[in-house]
C-alpha cells in the first residue's frame, strides 16, 4: 500500500519514527567519530608520557652506552600493565641499546629505524618515537610499539551500549508516538466517520464534538457550520420542490390558455398574410423610388466631386501665395535687419570721429538700442518661424554686443545669466529688448566707477499666471539717494517706464538694495493695443499708475 493511502494514524507514526531514527543514527555516528578519537588521543598521552619518562631515565646509560642500565630502564614496563608490547632504546647511529618485549608476543624481525619524535598508528598498533636530549643535541631515540587490541575491544563495548541505547530509545518513542498521535488522529477519524454517515444517512442535523480551538478545531467549526448550511439548503430544497409543483400545476393552467392564444394567433396570421402582401406591394414602389433617388445622388456626388476638386486647386493657390508671403516677410526682416546694421554701423562710425565725449555717448546709445531691434529681426530671419523670438539667446547675443560698445566695463563686470526659454511675439520682443538693452546700458556705464569690478544678474522666467518676470541686478554704487525715480526726466528710466508700462502693460519696480536691482513684469502674448492707442500721459509727463498695481518694495 502506498504512504498516501494509509490511515492517518499510520502516517503520524510512520513520519514521527521516521524523525526520531534519523536522529538517533546521525547522534549514534557523530558518538561513534568522537568515541573512537577520543580512546586513540588518550592511548597516544599515555603512550608519550612513558616514553617521555624511559628517555628521561636512559639519558645515562646512552651517553655511557651501557646496556645493563638501559634494560634495566626498560624494565620498568613489566611493574606497569599498559599496551606496549614492543621498546627499544636506540644510540644516536640507530644502533640498539636495550629492547623490551612484552610476554606473549614475539620480537619483531625488523629492527626499528631512528626518526623523528612523533606518534603514528599503522598495521593495529600505535607507533611512537621520542629523542633523547639531554642538551641540544639528540643521543639516542625511545621507541615504543603498542597494541590498539584494548581500544578496540573498549570502542566496541562503547558501541554495544549506543545501540541498547538506540533501541530503547526508538521502543519509547513508538510508545509516546501512539499515545501522542490519538490527540490529533482520533478527532479527524471522528470527523471522517461522521461525514460517511451523513453521506449515506442524509442526516444533517448532526454535529462533530469539538475537542479543542486548534486547526482541528477549527476544522470541526467548518464542518458543522456546512452541515448547518447543508440542512437550510435541504429545507430550502423541499420548499422550492413544493413550490415546483405548484408551478408545474400553474403551467398547466397556462398551457390551456396558450392553445386558446394559439386558435387566436392562427387568426392573427392569416390577417398579417394579407398585410403582408400590401407591405410587398410598397416595397416594390419604394425601390423604384430608391433607385431614382440614386441616380440623383450620383448626379450629386459628381457635381460635389467636381467642386471638390476646384476647392484643392484654389487651396494650392492660396498656398502658393502663402508661401511667397512667408518668403517675402523674411526677405523683409532681413532688409530691416541688414539697414538696422547699417545704421548701427555707420553711427558707430560717427562717433569714433566725435571728439566731444556727451555726443559719442548719446550715439552709443542710440547704436545699442538700434542694434537691440537689429537682433530680434535677425533672430526673425533665422528661425523657421516668424512669430516667435527666443529670448534666452537674444539674451546672449545681447551681452556679446555689449562687449563692443563697452569694452572697458565688460571686462571687470561679470554677467550671470539665468534665464529660461521663453519666447514672445515680435510686438512684445521688440520693447522688451530695449528695456533689457537700456538696463545693462546703465549697468556697464553707471554701475561701477573704473577700475571697480562686481556682478550683473541677468534673470527671465515665466510665472504660473502666463507672466514675463524679468530682472536686473548689481552689486555696484546703485541710484543716488536724492534720485526720484518716478519724477526724473532722464532718457533712459523714463524709456524704461514707458515700455515696459505702456507697450509691454507691465509693472516695473527699482530697488536700492546694495547696488541696484530693477524688476519688471507684464503679461505674454499681449494684445498690441498700445501701438494705436491707449491711455494719455499726466502732464508731468508719466503715464497713469494702475490701482490694481501693488506698489513696489
Amino acid at each position: 500500500m502506498r504512504f498516501k493511502d494509509r490511515p492517518i494514524k499510520q502516517k503520524f507514526l510512520l513520519i514521527i519514527m521516521v524523525v526520531n531514527t534519523i536522529t538517533l543514527l546521525i547522534v549514534f555516528a557523530a558518538f561513534t567519530v568522537y568515541d573512537r578519537w577520543e580512546i586513540r588521543r588518550a592511548m597516544s598521552t599515555q603512550s608519550s608520557t612513558i616514553a617521555d619518562i624511559l628517555a628521561y631515565n636512559c639519558t645515562a646509560a646512552l651517553l655511557f652506552n651501557d646496556q645493563a642500565d638501559a634494560g634495566e630502564t626498560l624494565d620498568f614496563l613489566n611493574t606497569k600493565p599498559s599496551s606496549i608490547v614492543a621498546a627499544w632504546i636506540l644510540t644516536a647511529e640507530g644502533v640498539p641499546l636495550a629492547h623490551y618485549v612484552q610476554e606473549g608476543y614475539d620480537l619483531p624481525n625488523a629492527q626499528p629505524a631512528v626518526q623523528k619524535s612523533g606518534a603514528f598508528f599503522k598495521d593495529g598498533f600505535l607507533h611512537l618515537y621520542r629523542d633523547v636530549r639531554p642538551e641540544d643535541k639528540s643521543i639516542g631515540t625511545v621507541y615504543l610499539q603498542s597494541d590498539v587490541k584494548q581500544m578496540n575491544e573498549l570502542a566496541s563495548d562503547h558501541l554495544f551500549i549506543a545501540a541498547l541505547g538506540i533501541i530503547f530509545s526508538l521502543i519509547l518513542s513508538f510508545l509516546i508516538s501512539i499515545m501522542l498521535q490519538k490527540t490529533i488522529a482520533a478527532p479527524i477519524v471522528e470527523l471522517a466517520s461522521l461525514s460517511r454517515a451523513v453521506s449515506k444517512g442524509k442526516k444533517y442535523n448532526v454535529r462533530a464534538p469539538k475537542h479543542g480551538d486548534d486547526e482541528i478545531g477549527s476544522l470541526v467549526d467548518a464542518f458543522n457550520e456546512m452541515l448547518r448550511q447543508i440542512e437550510q439548503q435541504n429545507v430550502s430544497l423541499v420548499q422550492a420542490s413544493e413550490s415546483a409543483e405548484e408551478s408545474t400545476r400553474e403551467a398547466l393552467r397556462l398551457a390551456e390558455r396558450v392553445t386558446q392564444a394559439n386558435v387566436k394567433l392562427e387568426n392573427e396570421i392569416s390577417i398579417r398574410k394579407a398585410a403582408e402582401k400590401s407591405l410587398q406591394k410598397h416595397r416594390e414602389d419604394l425601390e423604384s423610388k430608391i433607385l431614382e433617388r440614386t441616380s440623383e445622388l450620383r448626379e450629386t456626388n459628381e457635381r460635389l466631386r467636381k467642386e471638390v476638386d476646384e476647392r484643392l486647386k484654389a487651396e494650392k493657390r492660396i498656398q502658393d501665395s502663402l508661401d511667397e508671403k512667408v518668403l517675402l516677410l523674411g526677405e523683409i526682416h532681413h532688409r530691416v535687419k541688414n539697414n538696422l546694421q547699417v545704421i548701427s554701423s555707420l553711427m558707430d562710425l560717427t562717433r569714433r570721429r566725435t571728439l566731444n565725449e556727451e555726443a559719442k555717448m548719446v550715439l552709443a546709445d542710440a547704436r545699442s538700442k538700434i542694434y537691440a531691434m537689429s537682433l530680434v529681426h535677425s533672430q526673425l530671419y533665422r528661425s523657421e518661424s516668424f512669430t516667435r523670438i527666443d529670448m534666452a539667446a537674444h539674451v546672449r547675443r545681447l551681452l556679446g554686443s555689449m562687449g563692443q560698445v563697452y569694452t572697458n566695463s565688460y571686462r571687470r563686470i561679470r554677467p550671470r545669466i539665468e534665464v529660461s526659454k521663453i519666447y514672445l511675439s515680435v510686438t512684445q520682443a521688440i520693447p522688451c529688448a530695449l528695456v533689457l538693452n537700456e538696463l545693462l546700458s546703465n549697468v556697464y556705464k553707471h554701475a561701477y566707477p573704473e577700475n571697480a569690478s562686481g556682478e550683473c544678474l541677468i534673470y527671465m522666467a515665466e510665472t504660473e499666471e502666463k507672466r514675463v518676470h524679468f530682472r536686473v541686478k548689481d552689486n555696484g554704487v546703485g541710484i543716488p539717494e536724492d534720485l526720484d525715480i518716478e519724477g526724473t526726466e532722464t532718457l533712459g528710466l523714463k524709456l524704461i517706464r514707458n515700455l515696459v508700462r505702456k507697450q509691454l502693460k507691465g509693472e516695473v519696480r527699482f530697488k536700492r538694495d546694495k547696488g541696484t536691482d530693477i524688476r519688471a513684469e507684464f503679461p505674454i502674448d499681449h494684445d498690441d493695443l498700445l501701438i494705436h492707442g491707449g491711455p494719455e500721459l499726466t502732464p508731468d509727463g508719466r503715464f497713469p499708475r494702475n490701482p490694481e498695481t501693488p506698489e513696489d518694495n
